[in-house]
Order: structure tokens, then sequence, then C-alpha cells
């Protein structure tokens, strides 16, 4: 978004919107998770239904979605963009860069819009500078004059190979707390951060949203209705694996009250996951990043599981203690909300927490070695192991 493009600048009574369940309204099916061969085109039915006993306008779109470290849904990533989260104060006069690369399209130049928020105070704008990343683009940012307290400013470092680097240069000029910036490309498109400025990055460079056209936009539903929905997915010529998006179906935000002068809105939404995955593609394979022993009383563990693979995995986990003398004197299974497993996404890591729930007597004192496992199905179990003391 070019500099006449800017949001009105929001210090008291910016508008946070939260997603909740859409009462009353249902996809049919909850998922969908296809197989469908590269190069092809397929449509597929899908349904939404209201069994509300009021009448809903509905606004369909597809949208892009993860899971983070401990398994919760994360919707806030923006479609065919990248977020960064930055939680830390920063100092009147600070000036902050974060860099990223982006793998330009056939045409070489794509378009680009991005917002930022800090959190305290809060200010929510658009991003200012270069708006489409091409080899004209290319040069320092035009930071000009600041008028905002807070103000970020995108630029194009270089481009080499059909990698761009971008550079968004963020400075303040009151102190503040915490930022969240997030960009947002015209298609999809390959982003790697370089340097996240100590912040966390995230983005899907999995997506299949670009895949899916939808038969409607808009629809109202009378209380009772239901309504047939088109989806068409055209897969491209080369993908392997599984790709993800969230087709959303969302009511108008209502306003729920307000807390220190900023407005509180929800957006009534319900979604429904697509899934798709080239038959004969998939690899299942993972690793363990690491294990650590929590506490021995009660015994608790922390691991960390990584996929690195090309599809989402159902994982199992099981631990054995082992002590000096080779025995195995305990063993623990994973659960986590009364399921046995969970599910991970390609590239993406889970962090479980195994709690000793035997109702056994606290480990004597000595020297064991606990051995986590991960069953996902592949040629093998994964394993990962600790030496700990009880004292």
């Amino acid at each position: 978004m070019g500099k006449g493009g800017r949001k009105l600048l929001v210090v008291l009574g910016i508008l946070v919107a939260t997603a909740v369940a859409c009462h009353g309204v249902r996809w049919s099916p909850g998922e969908v998770d296809l197989a469908q061969v590269p190069g092809t085109q397929e449509s597929y039915r899908l349904t939404l239904q209201n069994d509300d006993q009021e009448p809903v306008e509905l606004r369909i779109s597809v949208g892009d979605w993860t899971r983070d470290l401990i398994g919760a849904n994360d919707f806030g990533v923006p479609l065919n963009g990248a977020r960064w989260r930055i939680d830390r104060a920063f100092v009147a006069g600070e000036t902050l860069e974060v860099r990223y690369t982006v793998r330009l399209p056939a045409s070489g130049r794509i378009d680009v819009e991005g917002t930022f928020r800090s959190w305290t105070p809060q200010v929510y704008e658009a991003i200012d500078g270069v708006g489409t990343v091409t080899a004209e683009s290319v040069g320092p940012a035009d930071l000009g004059l600041q008028t905002t307290m807070v103000s970020v400013t995108r630029s194009v470092e270089s481009i080499d190979d059909g990698a761009a680097t971008v550079v968004l240069t963020v400075r303040g000029l009151v102190d503040f707390q915490g930022l969240t910036l997030e960009e947002s490309y015209a298609q999809g498109i390959e982003i790697e951060s370089i340097d996240a400025a100590g912040g966390q990055f995230d983005t899907i460079n999995r997506s299949n949203a670009d895949w899916i056209t939808l038969s409607h936009e808009i629809i109202t539903l009378a209380a009772g209705e239901s309504r047939e929905i088109l989806m068409t997915v055209t897969t491209p010529d080369d993908y392997a694996g599984t790709y993800w998006s969230i087709i959303r179906a969302e009511s108008r935000p209502v306003a729920v009250g307000e807390i220190a002068g900023t407005q509180i809105v929800t957006l009534p939404s319900v979604g429904l996951k697509v899934f798709v995955t080239a038959p004969g593609s998939e690899i299942l394979t993972g690793e363990v990043v690491g294990v650590e022993v929590v506490e021995t009383d009660p015994l608790t563990l922390a691991a960390m599981f990584l996929n690195t693979g090309n599809v989402q995995l159902v994982v199992t986990s099981e631990t054995q203690v082992v002590s000096q003398t080779g025995d195995v004197v305990r063993r623990m299974v994973f659960s986590e909300q009364g399921r046995d497993y969970f599910r991970l996404l390609p590239g993406s890591r889970r962090l479980i927490t195994i709690v000793d729930q035997t109702g056994a007597e606290p480990l004597p004192e000595g020297l064991y070695q606990a051995i986590v496992s991960f069953d996902f199905g592949g040629e093998s179990l994964v394993l990962g192991a600790r030496a700990f003391r009880v004292r």
C-alpha cells in the first residue's frame, strides 16, 4: 500500500476483533481431506446449514491457518503472507529492521500490502513504502518526515536470482511495548525470514488457498435453510505432499463491550479445513528435537518433535524410564484432552508434556534414562532420550 493509502491512526478506541463460532451455522462435511492428482481440476460440493431461528448473512472466503507450538489453531497469519510478533519494549527514537525474502513469480513483480500494530499504546496502521516488489523498486527506504507515533516503511534491498530481499524499517517517536507486523501478497509466494529482529516469525509455505475458487462469496441463509457451495480445486503440475487452507463463513462483526477505551468486537465465523494431497507423493518422516525432564515428582517430561516430511502426521508417543540396571521401571503414554495422539503439519514443531499418571510411588533415588518414542506410521519409530537423576 503506497503513501496515499494509509489507514487512519487509532490510538484509543481501536477495534479489536476476535473470531468466535458462528452460532447455529455449520459446514458439511466438517473437514475435507482430498487426494487429487497434480495438474487437475476437480469440483466438490459443500453445504452450509443455518440451524438457528434467525436469518444470517455470511461472507465466504479462503484463508490460511497453522498450529502453534502447543497444537492450538492459529488463524492469525495473513493470506499469502507472513507475521512477525516482537514482544519487548521499544525506546523513542529507536530504529529496527526486519528482513525477509520472497521468491518472485515468473513475471518478476508482485503486489504487497501490510499492516502493523503496536500493543501499548495501541497504534494500527498500514505499512508505508514500496507496494510492488520488482527490479524497479530496488533502493533504500524513503523514510521521509515521521508524523505518527510509530511508523513502518517497506523497501526492496536487492533482487538476486529471482529472490527479493525486503526490509521493514520500524521507527518510534515514543516509547511503546510490543509490535505485530503482517505482510500479505497478491498470490501465494514463498516467504523466508532472514532477520526477525528477535521476534517470532510465522508463515504458511504450503498453502492451497490460491488453488480454490468458490461459487459464492456472500450468501443469506434463512432460519433452518441450507445452501450448497461449489468448491473447485485446481492443483499445480508439480506439487507433492499435503497443502492446506481454511474456508471461512463469517457473519457481521458484533460489538460486545469496551475495555479501557478499546472497543471489543467479535467476528462470528465457522471454518472448514481443506487438505489436498498428491497421491503417491507422501513422505512420512520426523525427528526429535529435544527431551527435557521438567520434574521428578510427579515425573514430568517435555519433548519437542519436528515433522520433516510433506504430509500431516498423526503421532502417538510412549515413554519408557530405564534404571541403571537396564530395567524398565515406568511406562508413560502421552495423553491430552482425552486423546492419545496429536496432529502435526509438515514443517511444524510440537512441544508435548508427558506426565506420569500411573499412580505409582515416586522413583527411588538414582540415575535413570527416559526414552521417548514417537509413532506416526513411518518405517520405524523415532526416539529421543534424556538421562536424569532422582535425588
